[in-house]
């Protein structure tokens, strides 16, 4: 209650309105925060889910390359199709890797607003502690 000197007396009326207009402002600037948390872990988990799809997009043409190589194999028996074996399993190695450290970004832990929870919670037992 920022507008309150201690040394004056005020009305109960006055101290609640001044505890209510603190805790108005103590739930926005909550939610403020909740909000940025927010929007932050959601971008993360929005670049997540390109990663996964790209990688998922890489590993599609490794297996078509490695497909090509197998035909290759079957059909003409020349040394073309072991660098077409060879680039495949690469794109699809590189292609997995991508996924993976992609789905490595993407969990419930990701979107936890943690610093507002624990903000809320400090708040809660300062409001316990004065009540």
């Amino acid at each position: 209650m920022a507008g309150i000197d201690p040394g004056s007396s005020h009305s109960i009326g006055q101290i609640a309105s001044g505890l209510a207009s603190d805790v108005g402002d103590l739930v926005k600037g909550e939610l403020a925060l909740a909000r940025a948390e927010f929007d932050h872990k959601l971008h993360s988990l929005i670049v997540a889910a390109v990663s996964i799809v790209g990688g998922a997009l890489v590993a599609f043409a490794g297996l078509v390359v490695v497909l090509e190589g197998g035909a290759a194999v079957l059909t003409f028996w020349l040394p073309a199709w072991a660098s077409l074996l060879i680039v495949g399993i690469v794109i699809v190695a590189v292609g997995g890797l991508i996924c993976r450290l992609g789905l490595a970004k993407v969990s419930l832990k990701a979107v936890t607003p943690e610093r507002s929870i624990a903000s809320v919670q400090k708040d809660a037992s300062m409001i316990k502690e004065h009540t």
